[in-house]
């Protein structure tokens, strides 16, 4: 149920001699408007997208826009929905917005399935609204304390099963005002499949941005449905800074030539020999930020990369200065160890690499898409230590 702004609070502080702005010309209403004033913005913070390009808004003085989109079905139209103000009438849903998903925000009933999306409503501080999340979130809560503090911090989250197998039932009786789903892009239906069963889905697609401050920049999209703007232009921001910083703290330091490759090798997780991203992949950018040669980039122009096998692995990459290994050290560790073929390759044989963490790899799964910056400080401290002396890598170090 929604809540009504009351003045006590306000009236508390007047007694105590501090002033008290109008809320309206200072931060986006955290509760509902109890007199509604046509003619009152109530959203003095805004959100706009400077590197996204896959989500736009538009604000008006009690309701918001976000059009999306549609990544699962690219020939519809985009996906719209209309945020309305708690307290305030809704617009006529004609022209442009016939057909739009209404919202009475700011939400405070959650439902949720994206990782991702998970770890952009922790940055702007929206877990408490957090009513079901998938059952992959609670398996991983039992060894990943990042999972288990987000759990925790939920309204009692319950399980909504997988989002290719949801439990519509339970979902449907949660009652929740959105449900925070990821969209991958064509082939993939569970956004379009959630919302022809009449639920509030909502589609967020940062894994198909074209750069990582892009992906990053999500977390603005899903602030503005909880009034949450101020913290998340602030949260992106502060991204933002520390992945040019890491940039910058690397720029001319390495080697002319010095190249890195990004890939998982080994068949323990389905990656044949060596499954290796180009230019397109958020990894493959990184890399390019760095200014370093991916030999695996040419003619490698899938989203998230491509297998490579033995053969083609060495005639690209035996002379790589630089690896970095996707999936938990202790399996990247023994495959090397155990495949001699690995040997040819000298930067790994020399432990010229950098491997995901065994302990935070649950929760690295599902932040590296949002905090980009830590991901790129994780890559530039296994290339030149020596620039950040006394710092490890949080999801990605060396063996």
């Amino acid at each position: 149920m929604k809540r009504v702004i009351t003045l006590a609070v306000g009236a508390g502080l007047l007694a105590a001699g501090v002033a008290v702005p109008a809320m309206s010309q200072e931060t986006n209403p955290a509760e509902c408007v109890d007199t509604f004033d046509p003619s009152v913005n109530y959203f003095p913070e805004k959100v706009e997208p400077r590197h996204s390009t896959f989500w736009d808004i538009a604000y008006h003085n009690n309701y918001k826009v976000l059009t999306v989109p549609d990544s699962e079905f690219p020939d519809n139209p985009a996906l719209t929905y209309v945020l309305v103000q708690c307290g305030t009438p809704a617009p006529e849903l004609t022209g442009d917005l016939e057909g739009a998903l209404v919202v009475e925000i700011p939400v405070d009933r959650t439902a949720i399935t994206h990782n991702n999306g998970l770890a952009m409503l922790d940055e702007i501080g929206a877990l408490g609204t957090i009513v079901g999340v998938s059952q992959a979130m609670l398996n991983s809560a039992e060894n990943s304390p990042w999972f288990a503090r987000v759990i925790e911090e939920s309204n009692d989250a319950v399980s909504l099963g997988s989002s290719s197998g949801m439990d519509f039932e339970t979902t449907v009786g949660l009652e929740p005002d959105i449900i925070v789903m990821a969209g991958f892009g064509p082939g993939y239906t569970e956004i379009s499949d959630t919302r022809g069963r009449g639920l509030p889905a909502v589609m967020v697609s940062n894994r198909i941005e074209p750069t990582p401050l892009g992906s990053a920049e999500w977390l603005k999209f899903l602030s503005a449905f909880y009034n949450a703007e101020g913290v998340g232009n602030e949260r992106f921001d502060a991204i933002e800074a520390g992945y040019e910083d890491a940039a910058a703290t690397v720029a001319g330091r390495l080697p002319a030539g010095y190249s890195a490759a990004y890939a998982c090798i080994g068949d323990q997780r389905g990656c044949d020999f060596m499954y290796a991203h180009g230019p397109r992949s958020l990894n493959g950018q990184i890399l390019d930020t760095l200014g370093v040669t991916n030999p695996f980039a040419e003619g490698n122009e899938a989203g998230n990369g491509m297998t490579f096998d033995f053969e083609t692995s060495l005639g690209r990459a035996v002379d790589t200065d630089f690896f970095i290994l996707y999936y938990e050290a202790s399996v990247n560790n023994e495959t090397i160890a155990t495949d001699t073929r690995f040997q040819n390759f000298p930067a790994l044989a020399e432990g010229n690499y950098i491997t995901g963490t065994d302990e935070n790899y649950p929760e690295c799964g599902a932040t590296n898409y949002i905090r980009v910056d830590r991901l790129i400080r994780d890559y530039a401290i296994g290339m030149l230590p020596e620039l950040f002396p006394g710092e490890e890598g949080v999801c990605f170090a060396r063996p």
